[in-house]
């Protein structure tokens, strides 16, 4: 069976379509994880014992579950409780709740990294938390968290192909009705292969130019 081009431009519009939606949905994930997850990340390095052990217990319960158990959850689960989302919405929902709970632990461990003489410091000093935090604690924190950030942003760029499990039109789900549409496999998934090739090489590129500047001193 020969490699047929014409397949793929003949399906372009909704190919593109599920580009598309791929990118919104992993714009959306990681514009809602990244502050939540720095907070949690805050957390789990607080000196309140209570923040601490909440924030470890969502961390560890999270990581603990299968992803597609909580997609499934947030997908089929929310409506049996009355709480009615879009396919669209329930992957978003699923996704930040996992993609959360693993970066606040990579950015925890950027946290770590500053030396615990700059909480003395703050402490001699009177700062007050919040300056303390944004100040010194994160800018200091920064060039480590940077690589872990950026490795994250590229897992979940291709845990986004899940969410066509429950019924969102993106990349592969898109893909995957070409193939059933047309019974031709290769085509479809060699484009969604390629697209996705470049989605994650992009961000590797802007890791690279981001990590550059933020450790320039």
């Amino acid at each position: 069976m020969n490699f047929d081009p014409t397949l793929i431009e003949n399906a372009l519009p909704s190919l593109l379509y599920g580009v598309r939606t791929t990118i919104w949905l992993f714009l959306a994930i990681m514009g809602l994880c990244t502050p939540l997850a720095l907070l949690v990340a805050l957390a789990r390095v607080s000196r309140v014992r209570g923040l601490r052990r909440a924030a470890a217990t969502y961390v560890n319960v999270i990581r603990a579950l299968p992803l597609l158990v909580i997609l499934y959850f947030t997908f089929y689960g929310l409506p049996s409780l009355g709480v009615f989302v879009s396919p669209f919405t329930a992957a978003l929902v699923g996704l930040t709740v996992v993609t959360t709970a693993y970066l606040a632990e990579d950015l925890r461990s950027g946290l770590m990294a500053v030396p615990r003489g700059q909480f003395e410091a703050a402490d001699a000093l009177g700062l007050p938390t919040w300056r303390f935090v944004w100040r010194v604690l994160v800018p200091q924190a920064l060039p480590v968290m940077c690589g872990p950030y950026f490795t994250r942003a590229i897992v979940t760029v291709k845990a986004t192909s899940i969410a066509s499990l429950v019924a969102v039109s993106e990349l592969t789900a898109q893909s995957m009705a070409k193939v059933t549409e047309t019974y031709r496999s290769v085509e479809f998934l060699a484009f969604a292969a390629v697209v996705y090739l470049l989605l994650t090489s992009l961000m590797a590129i802007l890791q690279s130019r981001v990590q550059r500047r933020v450790t320039l001193p």
